[in-house]
């Protein structure tokens, strides 16, 4: 496995032999701490490390992908897949973002143009692909992200009086609509608590924001939790709701759904109608519209019958995300 910088998010096998081209990673907030401090040989070093950096991802893995011994290459960017040149080996590129502008696109066309299979996660982003790819000799195939089988079957009780969201705390997470729509659920259920897990750059905003809506007591900002952390929240919650901007698939719903735990999300492009089926496992909200999504809430609150139903529901199907089955549609191209 080859990455450009940065070390690894996950623990990986042994087998797996992980190579760094740099022991460094992106460096913006260092360039601009030089410049703010007037550090301008740090700054032309910083500089040097970052323009490497971009050559590499644009022009010059090709030099290192030219010289490899195997039979099957995964790229798993645009640009990535723009240096894929071998026609002696399997080459696959996978897409997890859903960009549908006609720029983007055609970009796509000019770097998957000598792959053979592109991997995307939705029926949806498969769809999009195929109208623009055409005239390329590429297969699409849907293979979905995994999530680990709930092998203990513990489920949330959902009477806890606690609804949750995990994600980055950025913009395109939109945790400041969520906060809002709490405020509106609140109104009515005052003991209610809201549990945001994630960090990120937003956070001072939505602190800011919870004071101005005098949610204190309510609205609890976890930070970056490890995943039996995670798993201990979800299990105390008895909903989980999702007000993102857009998203690619959105794995946390399929772990919410992994711990009995119904979700609600704004049906935006292009992962929450692939996962949530509208009324039978969850609700998913038309327009971003944050009155329906807080009566919707309010609703599921004062239902257990429903709540219950919908979180048996959604557990009873996540397990199409189980790795034993994405596995098998790997294998389908492996082999």
């Amino acid at each position: 496995m080859i990455c450009l910088s940065g070390k690894s998010f996950y623990d990986l096998d042994n087998r797996i032999k992980l190579n760094f081209i740099f022991p460094y990673g992106p460096n913006k907030s260092k360039l601009k701490e030089n410049i703010k401090k007037l550090k301008f040989i740090s700054f032309f070093k910083e500089l040097n490390k970052s323009i490497e950096i971009v050559y590499m991802k644009f022009w010059g893995l090709s030099k290192i992908i030219n010289k490899l011994d195997t039979d099957i290459l995964i790229s798993s960017r645009v640009e990535f897949a723009n240096q894929i040149h071998r026609k002696d080996i399997v080459t696959i590129t996978q897409e997890h973002s859903y960009i549908s502008n006609t720029k983007y696109m055609k970009k796509c066309k000019k770097a998957f143009k000598d792959i053979n299979y592109l991997v995307v996660m939705t029926k949806q982003a498969k769809n999009l692909y195929e109208s623009y790819l055409k005239g390329l000799d590429i297969k699409i195939k849907v293979i979905p992200n995994m999530i680990e089988e709930n092998k203990t079957g513990k489920l949330s009780s959902l009477e806890n009086n606690q609804i949750i969201s995990i994600g980055r705390l950025e913009d395109v997470k939109d945790f400041k609509t969520l906060i809002n729509v709490f405020s509106l659920v609140q109104e009515k259920h005052r003991k209610l608590i809201l549990k945001i897990v994630g960090e990120g750059s937003q956070r001072k905003n939505l602190e800011d924001l919870i004071k101005e809506e005098k949610l204190e007591e309510n609205v609890i900002l976890t930070g970056r939790l490890d995943k039996e952390q995670i798993i201990s929240e979800l299990l105390k919650s008895d909903i989980f709701v999702l007000t993102s901007k857009s998203e690619s698939f959105s794995l946390v719903l399929c772990e919410a759904m992994n711990f009995g735990v119904p979700c609600i999300a704004f049906d935006v492009d292009v992962g929450p109608r692939e996962i949530i089926d509208d009324g039978k496992t969850g609700y998913l909200i038309k327009d971003r519209d944050i009155n329906i999504m807080a009566s919707k809430i309010k609703k599921l609150l004062e239902d257990s019958n429903k709540r219950k139903k919908l979180g048996s529901n959604g557990y009873n199907i996540v397990n199409r995300y189980y790795e034993k089955y994405i596995k098998e549609l790997w294998k389908e191209i492996f082999i």
